[in-house]
């Protein structure tokens, strides 16, 4: 039976299904019932994060339309594409390929099943369900949604503050690096060492060869967990404050929640009627804990499931709030979308819009141009 203090929630019904995907849990909206097992790992709610470089090779025909519409103009990619937010996993495909990442919201594409990704989420969810249960929780608004994802936070920090060591899909939100933009995510998984009073960081990556990823999936891995360990330091310092959640989320904090929720709050010995207690309770008990200090990578070779290895990455703060102001111009309409650079042309081919892609005829036209200036130097 499921110990109070260890048990986390998800959603039933179709409230915002699509909005919150990334912080759902599996394909519907659930609760973890965190049922702590033997030898438990990360976990998979968000395989859409960790592969997302795994795009299927589907093919398919579409014309550009190059005219744009005023709506293209007078809004940001931001407004236009997210509900002014972001998850990680559309920072880590931009890193990836922001080109690609724009068609994806604005060409139409036949995605067929991808065997990779399939097999990552398997091994996800496998991991995950060896750590705690999922039970389905009923939500009547979106403030109960949210709830829900802040009860699944609470409960990590219960498993911790009562002397746990790992807690798996642990949600994370924050204000990066000062940009007045809100961003959300999943841990795989936190271990907490109470005599030392540390915290450790681990991401499971899933791979189809038995080998290290290349220089640019590391770009793309390490960049997320940097940003995960960002955004947990931030709720530690104190630095994410109610009304920049309720601001950024479009949400009512005085609206009480439904009463499914408040039962299940109850289990983890808090009571509470909207989302302006949960949240207070939430903050007091995390500035409780210490910042992340170490952050591991874990590579797993999907077929075997043996583990490849573990690399430890450094936290480089200069590298990481580089990558995500610049990100950030993008989402805000500052810059129009780039794709990747000629070293990295390689990417191309299993992208979906190979063939759609308007940077990659602009990038062929100048490596042409630059082989007749060559043969005309010669």
């Amino acid at each position: 039976m499921s110990s109070p203090s260890e048990e986390a929630f998800g959603l039933e019904g179709d409230v915002l299904d699509e909005i919150f995907s990334e912080w759902e849990d599996s394909a519907t909206n659930k609760v973890i019932n965190k049922e702590t097992k033997s030898s438990p790992a990360p976990s998979d709610a968000k395989q859409k994060e960790k592969d997302a470089s795994s795009s299927a090779s589907t093919s398919f025909e579409y014309t550009v339309n190059k005219a744009e519409s005023c709506s293209d103009i007078c809004f940001s990619p931001l407004e236009k594409f997210r509900p002014g937010y972001l998850w990680v996993t559309d920072l880590t495909r931009q890193i990836w390929c922001e080109q690609q990442l724009y068609y994806t919201f604005t060409v139409p594409s036949i995605a067929g099943e991808n065997p990779v990704m399939t097999a990552g989420t398997d091994l996800h969810l496998a991991r995950e369900l060896a750590a705690h249960d999922i039970v389905k929780v009923e939500v009547q608004s979106s403030e109960d949604i949210w709830a829900i994802k802040m009860l699944n936070l609470h409960s990590a920090l219960i498993t911790f503050l009562t002397g746990g060591k790992i807690a798996r899909e642990v949600p994370v939100f924050g204000n990066p690096f000062k940009e007045n933009l809100l961003v959300v995510g999943i841990i795989d998984e936190l271990q907490f060492d109470p005599s030392l009073y540390t915290i450790e960081l681990n991401e499971l990556k899933t791979r189809q060869s038995s080998s290290f990823p290349s220089k640019a999936q590391k770009k793309q891995h390490n960049f997320q967990v940097m940003l995960y360990k960002t955004l947990f330091d931030d709720l530690v310092k104190g630095k994410v404050s109610k009304e920049f959640m309720a601001s950024s989320l479009q949400i009512d904090l005085r609206k009480e929640l439904g009463q499914a929720i408040k039962e299940h709050a109850e289990k983890q010995f808090v009571v509470i009627k909207n989302l302006n207690d949960l949240m207070d309770t939430i903050f007091h008990k995390i500035q409780t804990l210490t910042c992340i200090n170490r952050i591991f990578i874990e590579y797993v070779h999907q077929e075997s499931k043996q583990t490849i290895g573990h690399v430890e990455i450094e936290y480089d703060v200069s590298e990481i709030s580089g990558l995500y102001k610049q990100c950030v111009q993008f989402w805000r309409g500052n810059r129009s979308s780039v794709g990747v650079e000629i070293e990295e042309a390689w990417k191309c081919q299993k992208c979906n819009f190979q063939s759609v892609c308007e940077w990659r005829e602009k990038k062929a036209a100048e490596c042409e141009f630059k082989n007749k200036q060559n043969k005309k130097i010669k």
